[in-house]
This record gives C-alpha cells, structure tokens and sequence, in this order.
C-alpha cells in the first residue's frame, strides 16, 4: 500500500552545493547488471524501482511537501532527497527508500542507501546538505566535505544524524542534539553562523543545534547542543510583543529568515505568520524588540482575501514559507489551495502592484485541482500546495503537494529548468502527476513502482502487479517483441492498465483498459499473463498471442474477462467462471493443466477455473467454469488433515503449485502457509491424503520465531506470498516480519544458507523495515514489506515495497 503523509515547506538558500552532488553522485549503486554479474550466493541486488531517475524531471513520480532552491538547483524533499538541475533533469542525492516512523537507517553510511521520510532540505552555505527527517524524529546531514561539524566527525557524502534520538518526545534542552527527542520536525532553515533551526512542530517549539560555540539568539550556545528559541511547548496563540520563548505556538511547520536575519515562522496550526525580531528595529511595519514574537499576518481564521492588511485575513493551515529578495513574505496557504504574499514596500511585485503591509494571491484559485500551466499563475489550481522557494532568477517555485508536482511561476521571460516559460505564467518542472509511476520504456532501475505479486515466464520476463499504479508491468529478459510492444532487455513496460483506477477495455487493447489495485499476475504455458484485477472483483487476461484460450478467441494484446461478473459475493460454483461473484481477489496461479487458480480472499477460498474438461482437484469440471478448491467461505482456522473444501481459511492472499501438482496457499490473517494435496503421499514431511489440507509453515501466531527447527513450529507475521523454486523449496513473503523465509524441501545448501529438510530459515531480511544492503548478503539487508517472492532460475526476485530486488542463488 503506498501512503501519503501530510508534509511540511522547505526553505530556499542561494549558495553553491556542487562539491555535495558530486560527493552524493559518486556513491551511485551500481546498476543490475553490474550487481547481478559479482554475486555469490545469498547476496541481493536491485533488478527494478527506486526513486526515479537519472530521468527528465517532469517524467518522474513524486508527492512533493517542500522544495529548497541553492546554486543554480532545486531540491524536492519527496521522503527522498532530489535535485532538478537547471536543465530539467532529476537525480536522488540522498535516500534509497522511505523508512518507517522512527527507523533512521544508514547513519553514518553512505546517503544513497539511507532511509529517509524527507520532509524538508537546505543547503548551509558551506555546502553541507540539512534534511528534516520527519518520520524518523531527527535532522541529519550530508557533508559535502570531510571534516568535522556540529561536533561530530564527518565524511563526505556520508549521513548523520545532528538532532533527535529517533523517539518521539521532547527532552535535551541545553545538552548534545544527538541525544535531544523532537517530535515531528518539519522544517529547517540555516543561519549566517550556520546554527540549524528546526521547525520542532509537534512539540510547537522552534530549536536550535549549535553549529558552533558562542551567543545567539540571547542564549549562550555550545557546538552540537540543541536548544529552544520559540515556543513555550503549549499549543495554544499567546505571546506577541512578548520573549518568544515564552510565547505560545500551535505546530509550526514552516521557517524562514529575511535580510535582517529576523525568524518567520508559520504559526499552523494558530493560522498565522509570526516574526522573531534578531534585532530591534522597524520591520513588516511593526516596531519590534529584539528576542520578541510578533504576529504580521494572519487573524486566525481561515477565509482568505487579497489585497487587505495582512492583520485582517484569515489563513487555512499555512504551511511553507520563504522570503525573497525585495523582502516580501511568500506563503503557501495549504487549505486554501494558494500562494499569497505579505509586501514588505509598496511596489509592484509578481505582476501585481502591493502596498506595505497588505497581502496579495499571487497563485491559485482556492480549488482543490490542477490546471493552468502556461497561464497566469493567478487563474491556475493549485492542490495543497505545502512550499515555496525563490531561485537565484527570482522565479517562485512550488510543491504542489497533492499534484504530485513542483510548478514554478516565471519571474521573468526566458527557459527555466528546461522549461520555456513567460513572465507571470505558471509551469510543471518536476513531477509527472503520479503518486508512484514513471519509467515506463526505461531502464527498470530507473522505474518508480509499487510492487505486488511478481510472475516469470520461460523467457525469464518478470511480470509485476504494480497495484497502486494501476498497472500490470514487464520487466523484459531480451530485447524483442512481446504483448504487441517492442521491449529492450532490462527496460520496463506497462502491459496491462492506464495507471488510472477504473475498469474498462475489455476486448480491447490492455494498454488503455482500467484496472483497479491489481494485486496478482501468472503467466501460462501459452504466456498469456493472468490479472487478479482485485477491487474490480474479476479475473482477466492479456493474451500473448492470437488464437482460443479458456474458450474465447483472442487477440495478442487484447484483454478479456476469465472471471467474475464485478459483483461482490460468492456464488457461481460449478458454474460459468464469468457469471461467479468474487470479493477481493489477491493472487492467481496456474497449474500443469493450465487451469486458474484464485485467492479469493476475501471469501476465504481458493478457487480454480478450468482450462479444459477433465477431472481435477478431485472434481469433474467443465471448461470456463469455476469450482471450490479450498476453503468453506467462513473465516478461521480449521479442517486439517480433512477435505480441504470444508476447513476454513482466513484471508488467503496467494496461490501456487508445486511440482507435485499440490496447492499451496498463504493463510494470511491465520498466520499460516497450508497445502491442499493433489494425491496421496508424502509431502513436506507429513503423510498427506488426496484432496486434504494440512499446515506446513507456522503455528498460527502472529511473531518471529523458529528459524532453524520444524516449519510448523515456527512463527509467521501476515504471510502474504509464497512461491515454490525448483528444488521444491517454498518461498513464504513474510510480510509482517520483513523477511523471506524458506521452507526447505530436503537438506542442503540453498541461497546461501544451509538447510535442513522441513525446516524453515530466513534467506532475506534483517528484520528492520526500510532499504539497504544492495551488494551484500541478503540476510543483512534491510526491506520494505515484501509481499511476494518467485523463484527465478537459480536465484529469488522479490516484491520489496517500490522495488523488485533479487537473492542470488
């Protein structure tokens, strides 16, 4: 499942930063090919997904919070850290993958392989790269030099943690940031002396890491340490004209610092901008102290309205902010879906001419939509737009957070990040307008995907559901002809769906049908590829070639219905497979015969259509008819060693066939993998009788335990895949736990771990939930949620979150 995080700005800063991309580029990972070709085995590797890139910027996928803007590049904080250079194209410095809450990965290892929630960059002005890290509660740093900052001894290219212990809490005032708690911080900006201020927003405080020893902002500071300069730690609005540490805030997410070196905060939650005056002064028409809070816009409501005093209009949920050059207040007001500005002087400014102290829209309408690129940036929708940045040419950019897009608006006539573009018009230059699909027809390390059930066929193809995308991909083993398209070897291809849930298309060409959340693919002896289409309720099928199969005439390319009639239920046993009621198909299989199998998991069965009249699974069945295989429709755990169509499952998410011809099944929500004999014998070490089911991995607890004795003592988390390789060994996907774990069929040495026959051991996954280990063993990587895994030749893909990553065997 791919999640949306409601994510704060990002601060713009004009200094050069090429020494910090090329230290973070030249820790590039290798390619697939290159890794593939120098492992041993156990070792794993990156066959398809990642972060996007190296690509032109608007093909990639992002949900954007923030965007900074330094030496000639902006920075998109996307939980990853990407740069679009003034050329348009994109490259990830920093992050391999989004971790989960509180699981900081790769500190002190190399940036490009850290875990990372991003919520928020800047580049200090000696080049080092600052990152808000909110779902990890830190702020880190990649150096762009060795040497040794905020106290701690740093390599070039290398990520730190400079803030935060990873726990949520607030705690370390006065003492090493390193050992202080925030609790969601969302922004962060850098000042002349180089001192990090944090936007610490669930803890409505802003805070300082010293960069040096020495006094600021009226408190003595030590090198390292961390403290509070704003916010009394109440969510409330008090303070103005007042200390601003005694000041009330209510989650501030976003930080910014003018000329004059005075602090504006977006007072989010109070619905307002407040200033923390560096110096005593006159400054946005309010005679303020040093060290004192004051509000300059905002009146705590929400109704916005253009060209009134700044004290009088409502703001809805202010998130990023940031200061030009002519000194005016540039805010993205979230909920009200537009960037309004507080001028600093009377003048014209954005097209518009501003009087001191008013405030002007200078983009969006207030609709929650998209529209209005090569337009005035004033008629064109915007949708949740979260931060702003002024570039080095005066242009504004924008994370138009819910458009998946960073747009900027033309300061003056010229071509932008390799964007033609007119003054005052507004302009895509990062962001395809998808959550997580883009490089379809690149090469697959350069895809972005959401991985589900995975598929080979006998040309060593990898197929995959990519369920949130909306699409069935290919990743292709040689460059040729395939489902209608020309493929080159290691390149990515859509077979199936239009990346837009719905359904459509049927006897249609498959690239402009509808899919909703696909969740499963099979491929059958004739490489026609088969679509668990799960939240459409139907099986279907792309075929690979003209000519009858399940009795329909078909068309290479074309896809039709096997299954399902759309409808949420369970009925049709026994009868037309494309008249029966599904709920939630999750995974397909096809066995020897060619029949389809079906998790139906939401029924609690697994059912198969038959490919031809015959007698199987105990049962005559007539071709195109569909048939219980497994399972009573009730939910829990029962029947084994008893007829398999009387046990009862819970939530079978994937199906599989052994070289036997026995049915495998992930009984997901029991904690289980179980197997439903095809005839009497022995099989995973136990006597089993035709048509029967039996237990052969996990004892119905939800946990890790076992690895090493008997599979069914052993303890599984949501298993969600299973696959058996050539040896006879299962793959289990052992979601919960964050590994894949085998089943061994017989004693020996497989994947490089020795095994003993019916035993289970883990083959991938270290436990911790994130990415990294590309190149090493298998077992010391950390993953991200696998739920599938397949045997290839000698070696396992699995479905690793945005990636398809590969165990040597």
């Amino acid at each position: 499942m791919t999640i949306r995080n409601c994510l704060p700005a990002v601060l713009s800063v004009p200094t050069a930063a090429g020494v910090l991309i090329a230290a973070v580029a030249a820790l590039a990972p290798a390619t697939a090919a290159q890794a593939t070709a120098t492992s041993t085995a156990g070792t794993i590797s990156t066959i398809a997904g990642g972060p996007g890139g190296p690509a032109l910027a608007t093909k990639v996928a992002m949900v954007p919070p923030g965007v900074s803007y330094a030496g000639g590049n902006l920075y998109v904080s996307d939980n990853f850290v990407q740069q679009v250079s003034a050329r348009g194209a994109l490259a990830t410095l920093a992050g391999g993958l989004a971790g989960g809450p509180g699981i900081a990965l790769g500190n002190a290892g190399p940036a490009a392989d850290a875990g990372l929630q991003a919520t928020a960059t800047v580049v200090a002005p000696d080049g080092n790269l600052i990152i808000a890290d909110k779902g990890d509660q830190q702020v880190r740093v990649v150096p762009a030099t060795t040497g040794t900052f905020f106290g701690q001894r740093m390599t070039a290219g290398d990520i730190y943690r400079i803030a935060g212990t990873g726990k949520s809490g607030y705690s370390g005032d006065g003492g090493p940031g390193t050992q202080a708690e925030l609790a969601l911080p969302w922004d962060v900006v850098v000042d002349p002396a180089g001192n990090v201020l944090i936007a610490d927003t669930k803890n409505s405080r802003i805070r300082v890491v010293a960069a040096k020893t020495g006094t600021f902002y009226g408190q003595a500071m030590t090198t390292g340490d961390i403290y509070t300069i704003a916010g009394d730690g109440q969510h409330g609005f008090s303070g103005n004209a007042g200390p601003a540490a005694a000041a009330a805030l209510n989650a501030p997410q976003g930080l910014a610092l003018d000329a004059a070196g005075n602090l504006v905060i977006t007072d989010t939650g109070n619905n307002r901008i407040r200033v923390v005056a560096e110096k005593t002064g006159t400054f946005y028409g309010q005679a303020m102290t040093a060290g004192d809070i004051y509000t300059v816009a905002g009146d705590g409501k929400e109704q916005p309205a253009s060209g009134v005093p700044a004290l009088r209009t409502g703001m809805d949920y202010p998130r990023g902010v940031t200061v030009d050059a002519a000194g005016n207040v540039i805010v993205a007001d979230l909920l009200n879906n537009r960037i309004r500005v507080i001028a600093e002087r009377t003048g014209t400014f954005y097209g518009q001419a501003m009087t001191t102290g008013d405030i002007y829209t200078i983009a969006g309408t207030g609709a929650f939509a998209f529209s209005g690129d090569g337009g005035p940036a004033v008629k064109a929708a915007l949708s949740m737009p979260s931060g702003v940045a002024v570039d080095g040419s005066g242009n504004l950019a924008i994370a138009d957070w819910d458009n998946n897009r960073i747009r900027v608006i033309a300061e003056k006539t010229g071509t932008f990040y390799g964007v033609p573009m007119t003054a005052g018009d507004i302009y895509t230059v990062a962001g395809n307008g998808s959550l997580s699909l883009s490089g379809n027809g690149l090469p697959a390390t350069h895809a972005e995907l959401t991985a589900g059930q995975l598929a080979t066929d006998a040309a060593g193809d990898v197929f995959l559901a990519d369920f949130s995308n909306c699409e069935i991909r290919v990743v292709a083993a040689k460059t040729g002809t395939l489902y209608g398209q020309a493929m080159t070897a290691g390149g990515i291809y859509a077979i199936a769906g239009t990346g837009r849930n719905g359904y459509s298309g049927n006897n249609g060409r498959a690239t402009v049908a509808k899919l909703a959340f696909p969740d499963g693919v099979a491929v059958d002896a004739a490489g026609n590829v088969i679509i668990a289409d799960t939240d459409n309720n139907r099986i279907r099928m792309v075929a690979a070639k003209t000519g009858t199969f399940y009795g329909v005439a078909m068309t290479a390319g074309d896809i039709y219905n096997l299954a399902g009639n759309g409808q949420i239920g369970n009925t049709g046993d026994g009868g037309s497979a494309s008249a029966a009621e599904l709920d939630s198909p999750d995974g397909v299989a096809v066995d020897a015969a060619g029949n389809v199998l079906v998790a139906d998991t939401d029924n609690n069965m697994i059912r198969v259509v038959a490919a031809s009249t015959g007698h199987f699974y105990g049962r005559q069945m007539t071709a195109g008819d569909i048939y219980d295989v497994a399972g009573d429709g009730a939910e829990g755990y029962n029947g084994d060693g008893r007829l398999a169509t009387s046990a009862k499952l819970d939530s079978p998410a994937t199906v599989a066939v052994d070289a036997a011809g026995n049915v495998v099944l992930t009984d997901t929500d029991g904690n289980r993998v179980r197997v439903v004999a095809e005839k009497t014998g022995t099989f995973y070490g136990q006597t089993m009788t035709a048509n029967d089911i039996y237990t052969v991995a996990g004892d119905g607890t939800a946990g890790y335990a076992g690895d090493g004795s008997l599979a069914t003592t052993a303890r599984l988390d949501f298993p969600s895949g299973v696959a058996v390789d050539s040896a006879g060994n299962l793959l289990i996907a052992d979601t919960g736990n964050v590994r894949v774990r085998v089943v061994a069929a017989k004693t020996g040495t497989f994947y490089g771990v020795a095994m003993t026959a019916d035993h289970i051991y883990t083959v991938a996954g270290d436990g911790t939930d994130g990415f990294s280990g590309d190149g090493g063993p298998a077992t010391a990587a950390d993953l991200s949620g696998p739920s599938d895994a397949i045997a290839v030749g000698p070696d396992i893909d699995l479905s690793d979150g945005g990636r398809i990553r590969q165990v040597a065997g």
